[in-house]
């Protein structure tokens, strides 16, 4: 014998039904807020390792900086002795020599910082000391020069300005590039520096 199916039936039938999507819509509304709190909550912890991470970073960076700035103060300590007699070799003679020298201009501020300044009565000499320069601090080197002689000729210097540089660790290539550029390169032997130059080379005035 069939059964009827009554209208309470086919009613009772749509409102468990509807039950049970309510149900499951407030099931995943739970889920949804447990991970859009789980991601908050990650975002959180992600930020704070960013800040982390970039304190860290900083850290490093100044201790980086201050190494290389040591670095740099012992290669001109090393730099500076007998230079008046390395150039010497080259016809330049000196007198007296400075080290962290720093040439400011009235409005301008520091334009030029000069690891060491050796001057004489005809010429000055500026010497860009670094543990291992590269390509990039003789174009550097060359800006400054222009700059020096910019400002001497300001102050009515007629001295001739001659450019320098040292290191601790020179590779051929760079060297080469020192040379082409009009620079003599000082390198470390012994416990002093050795003046290196192309034979009859003229280091560049400015």
């Amino acid at each position: 014998m069939e059964q009827t199916v009554t209208i309470q039936d086919i009613m009772a039938i749509i409102d468990r039904m509807a039950r049970e999507t309510k149900a499951m819509f407030e099931e995943t509304g739970k889920q949804l807020k447990e991970t859009d709190k789980q991601l908050k909550e990650t975002g959180k912890q992600i930020k704070a390792m960013s800040r982390e991470t970039d304190k860290q970073i900083k850290a490093t960076n100044r201790a980086i900086g201050e190494l290389g700035g040591r670095l740099g103060e012992m290669v001109e300590y090393i730099v500076s002795p007998h230079l008046e007699k390395k150039f010497k070799k080259l016809g330049i003679l000196l007198k007296t020599h400075i080290e962290g020298h720093k040439i400011e201009e009235p409005g301008k501020g520091i334009i030029a910082e000069i690891d060491v300044f050796l001057t004489g009565d005809e010429y000055a000499v500026a010497v860009e000391a670094k543990v291992k320069p590269n390509q990039d601090d003789i174009d550097d080197h060359v800006e400054r020069m222009g700059k020096l002689r910019r400002y001497a000729d300001r102050l009515r210097d007629e001295r001739k300005y001659i450019g320098a540089i040292a290191g601790m660790v020179v590779s051929k290539e760079v060297k080469e590039y020192a040379f082409k550029k009009g620079f003599p390169v000082l390198t470390p032997s012994g416990e002093s520096m050795d003046i290196e130059y192309p034979k009859g080379m003229k280091p560049k005035e400015w």
